[in-house]
């Protein structure tokens, strides 16, 4: 579902907006909410109650009010967008894997910050920071558990994205300077490997980086603010040949405008049209 009113453009009443807001700052990506269907309008279009909003929207699973549905999150800019989980929808899908290592990568990375401090000054080589990031981690007990929740959940995530010819990562080490750092790995479609990376960055915002592997390596670059991006972009060339053994051709940086997916690993979800199917589609 599209939920009405909870769009991102002009026009749209103070109430509207924020409530959009609200509904944002408690909602993340691949995140199951519970709604509860209120009341069908004369025009087709039902009041449903997802925690203490009441959205407008098209529901396109048949329900009658009183009925209580779940559904998962999948957009929240510029619309925002729940799926109904209809019966039988396996409880552990994809989007909520990732959600869930997002939730874990948080965690580790909020807590964990002496770990990524002891890194500050190692050369960008990957071998040297992976051995610091190991020792730093070592003598983090709660890290090391929240490290290892991450690598389980990605785990599962690879077990579903075999399918798709893909392998998610997170090497914290290799760029000690981003969070919410994720990468996807696959064959790309004009031959090679691409590397997609997304993370923060505390000068330039966020940013995509993606490696191309093929007769010559090729990173092109987003940030979101592309005039502080210098110091980022020599970190991920020097990475880049380092790991790949041959200088990158470099395209960008250009604007980067964040994705309502949250990360290149939304990547995997599919089309956004596809996610509309058996839910709620109205803008709001």
């Amino acid at each position: 579902m599209r939920i009405s009113g909870y769009g991102a453009g002009f026009g749209q009443s103070s109430e509207n907006r924020d409530r959009a807001a609200a509904f944002r700052a408690r909602h993340s990506i691949g995140q199951r909410v519970k709604g509860r269907i209120l009341r069908r309008e004369q025009n087709g279009l039902y009041w449903v109650q997802v925690g203490g909003e009441e959205l407008l929207a098209r529901l396109e699973v048949h329900a009658d009010p009183g009925d209580q549905l779940v559904f998962i999150v999948r957009a929240l800019t510029p619309e925002i967008m729940l799926q109904a989980l209809t019966a039988g929808m396996d409880a552990g899908d994809l989007p909520g894997l990732v959600q869930r290592f997002r939730s874990a990568r948080e965690v580790f990375e909020t807590q964990g910050a002496a770990v990524f401090t002891a890194l500050a000054g190692t050369p960008p080589q990957s071998d040297i920071r992976r051995e610091a990031f190991a020792l730093a981690l070592s003598k983090q007990p709660d890290s090391v558990q929240h490290f290892a929740k991450i690598q389980e959940y990605l785990t599962q995530i690879n077990s579903m994205a075999i399918e798709q010819g893909a392998q998610a990562l997170y090497e914290p080490w290799l760029l000690p300077g981003l969070r919410r750092q994720e990468m996807l790995r696959r064959a790309h479609a004009g031959g090679g490997v691409e590397t997609a990376l997304s993370a923060v960055d505390a000068s330039c915002g966020g940013i995509e980086a993606r490696f191309i592997t093929g007769p010559a390596v090729r990173l092109s670059v987003t940030a979101e603010r592309p005039e502080s991006a210098g110091v980022m972009l020599v970190e991920l060339a020097a990475v880049g040949r380092e790991l790949l053994g041959q200088e990158p051709q470099l395209l960008g940086p250009t604007r980067h405008r964040p994705s309502a997916l949250g990360g290149v690993l939304g990547e995997l979800f599919g089309d956004v049209p596809a996610w509309s199917s058996g839910g709620l589609n109205t803008r709001v």
